[in-house]
């Protein structure tokens, strides 16, 4: 008599090798800036050689150098720093989210990624005049981007040059905020925001100077801040209201990080309550 054949059954350890690769895959999927089909996407490598990139899929695309020697406002009550020094605060302090809020406050933008080497230097000049990134730059530097945002960067960085962006040079011994706002506030603007046009107002209970400098990178955004209020209401997070929630409202909470709920906004479209980014943003 000839029994049947068992099924053979695959190991345990292949099932579960399998469920890790597809959860691996959807949560970078789901995660990836790239496909949230944004229509700008800005991007900072930090080194010897900091640069800013605004890609756009139809427009522009800009490359800021930002030079190690340079000051700027790094948020959260820290005061200016020179840019070369930035990641060795960032990393005594461990918070390297530190790296968006620096260069968003700086381009008057929302920086979605940021790329940053594993070992903390300060450096004190640019070593060379190469600022766009190398393929180890992009598939092994610590970053906020997964791995589906690392392949796309390799298929839009690499094997391009200088000619391929309009370049914003920085004085390396000045970086003048307000300077750049004039010139540059906007370049980096997203069409889709304009379109659909909700306008916000910022309450505070604190500080004027944050407040307005929140209000300039949203604003850069493409997204007018149309009044910023004071209130006595404290709140332990930050939150959003908004009429009905729009592409423009899902941004704001993306970037801070805040709750969002629909209700009443007698002044404007949206309502940003800061909150606690009184003090994450905080400028001195």
């Amino acid at each position: 008599m000839v029994l049947p054949k068992k099924k053979l059954q695959p190991p345990i350890f292949l099932v579960i090798l399998g469920i890790f690769i597809i959860y691996f895959l959807i949560k970078n999927i789901s995660g990836s800036v790239f496909l949230k089909n944004k229509d700008r996407i800005n991007i900072v490598f930090y080194s010897e050689n900091s640069s800013f990139f605004s890609l756009s899929k139809h427009d522009v695309n800009y490359l800021i150098n930002f030079p190690s020697s340079i000051e700027v406002l790094v948020p959260g009550g820290y005061g200016k720093y020179k840019v070369g020094a930035i990641g060795k605060l960032i990393s005594l302090e461990n918070k390297y989210d530190l790296f968006n809020k620096v260069f968003s406050g700086a381009t008057s933008s929302f920086v979605d990624l940021y790329f940053y080497p594993g070992k903390t230097e300060i450096y004190y000049e640019n070593l060379n005049n190469s600022s766009l990134p190398k393929i180890d730059e992009i598939l092994l530097s610590k970053s906020n981007a997964n791995f589906v945002d690392r392949l796309f960067l390799l298929s839009k960085l690499v094997d391009r040059n200088q000619s391929n962006y309009k370049i914003i040079s920085l004085d390396k011994a000045l970086f003048d905020q307000d300077q750049f706002n004039k010139d540059f506030q906007g370049s980096f603007y997203k069409k889709s925001y304009r379109k659909i046009g909700s306008n916000v107002q910022i309450i505070y209970t604190k500080s004027y100077s944050t407040a307005y400098f929140i209000s300039q990178i949203i604003n850069g955004e493409g997204i007018r801040v149309v009044d910023l209020s004071q209130s006595n209401e404290n709140a332990h997070g930050c939150q959003i209201i908004t009429k009905k929630i729009d592409l423009v409202g899902q941004a704001l909470k993306d970037f801070f990080g805040c709750s969002i709920k629909v209700g009443e906004t007698p002044v404007s479209d949206i309502i940003l309550k800061l909150g606690s980014l009184e003090k994450d943003w905080a400028v001195k």
